[in-house]
């Protein structure tokens, strides 16, 4: 079988940010499969090009899988019309690619953006195979209930594309049941659905006595000595209500034990800097994002993982993909929003839930936390590793992902 995967963000070892794309195309080759990616040569997490000056579309190979790396807008941030700007630019470069690629047995195309979607649909028409159609996303859905796009134009116009897509699709892949639902509310059924969530690579979280001795390097290198670090890595954007834990840190300004640590990138990266400063908080760090094989070690250094949501019944729907990897890292998690990630944090007695947007709540659960016996902690810490070991290790989550793949392919 050979998979033609189209995806705008395809994350390697080297890159910040979920490697799930990669890992899963593995397990395709493991299985005697062929993958070739065609993805963006455009850096997410820094709005820059990954190979400047190489032309338009750039070949690598990746592991055993060929990538095409094609052109895209890089200068997104800013507006709503750039970012709409670096989707669109990356349709044509892919259709002229996808067309070269020949002898391939099926589309397997990731959402967002949605228009990848329809991308996924026109090659596979033109090749006549079969599209599965993977939503992390409910577009225009996310968009509208952050306020991003208002106009009811292109909210009607991105709604007619969502119903094609859907129905264009031989299987529809939902990341969480909240998306599941979402799509099973708008008309689909159950039968064309399947989930996969994200889920987290075990090799990547080694022993402990490994990570005793990479901790105390690392916090000593990053001056987190004595402290109780409170940490999120992950996109710095919209949807992240990240202001939750600017107004947390205000809260505990005065305790000496915490710190507040951001890792990552995004559009709101320099807003949060700047109310940081304006606050003349000290307790907060800020640091860049770092490869995906690096992660592991920083999210070690960290007491306690943070992840804030923003209000509103949208945004209860959501398991992140950091969710797995500050479950695997084995350190309590404080939640702030209800959803299946908190309730998949309370089911693991993993940490703590308050309320969404609640900087004082989210404030409180970490003095507590600091205050608890390290016994209860590392309780905490075991019990979250436990349940992610058992429930979301990828190498199961793709044995599913496989066969849905191969189910498409043998009957067309």
């Amino acid at each position: 079988m050979h998979v033609l995967f189209v995806s705008q963000l395809f994350e390697t070892g080297n890159d910040p940010g979920s490697d799930r794309n990669l890992y899963f195309c593995r397990q395709l080759l493991a299985q005697g499969h062929k993958v070739t990616v065609i993805t963006s040569n455009v850096d997410y997490k820094k709005a820059t090009e990954k190979f400047p000056g190489e032309g338009w579309k750039v070949y690598r190979n990746v592991d055993g899988i060929d990538v095409w790396y094609v052109y895209s807008y890089s200068n997104f941030r800013g507006s709503f019309l750039k970012r709409f700007w670096y989707y669109m630019t990356y349709m044509l470069p892919t259709l002229l690619v996808g067309l070269q690629i020949k002898n391939t047995d099926i589309v397997y195309a990731v959402s967002t953006p949605l228009n990848v979607g329809f991308l996924g649909y026109v090659l596979s028409r033109i090749k006549r195979i079969p599209f599965v159609f993977e939503v992390t996303d409910v577009w225009p859905d996310a968009a509208v209930a952050s306020g991003v796009v208002k106009s009811q134009l292109l909210i009607s116009a991105a709604k007619a594309l969502e119903r094609f897509c859907y129905k264009a699709a031989h299987t529809i892949v939902a990341l969480t049941e909240g998306i599941k639902d979402n799509i099973h509310n708008k008309g689909i059924p159950l039968s064309k659905l399947a989930l996969i969530t994200n889920g987290v690579d075990l090799s990547l979280f080694p022993g402990s006595k490994v990570l005793d001795a990479e901790r105390d390097e690392t916090r000593d290198q990053l001056d987190f000595a004595n402290r109780f670090v409170c940490m999120y890595l992950g996109a710095h954007g919209a949807y992240n209500a990240l202001w939750t834990i600017i107004e947390t840190a205000e809260e505990l300004r005065n305790d000496p034990r915490c710190i507040f640590v951001f890792v990552g990138d995004g559009d709101e990266k320099p807003r949060l800097q700047s109310e940081v400063q304006l606050r003349n908080l000290t307790n907060v760090r800020f640091l860049d994002s770092v490869p995906r094989s690096q992660t592991p070690k920083l999210l070690n250094a960290a007491d306690a993982f943070l992840l804030p949501n923003r209000r509103g019944e949208f945004y209860t729907g959501n398991l992140p993909n950091k969710l797995f990897d500050f479950l695997a890292s084995g350190r309590p998690i404080v939640v702030a929003g209800k959803g299946e990630t908190a309730d998949l944090v309370l089911r693991a007695n993993a940490g703590k839930v308050v309320d969404a947007e609640d900087g004082k709540a989210m404030a409180a659960a970490i003095s507590e936390l600091a205050s608890a016996d390290r016994t209860l902690l590392e309780t905490m810490g075991f019990s979250a590793q436990s349940y992610v070991t058992m429930n979301y290790s990828r190498e199961i989550l793709s044995k599913k992902y496989v066969s849905i793949l191969e189910n498409a392919v043998g009957e067309k």
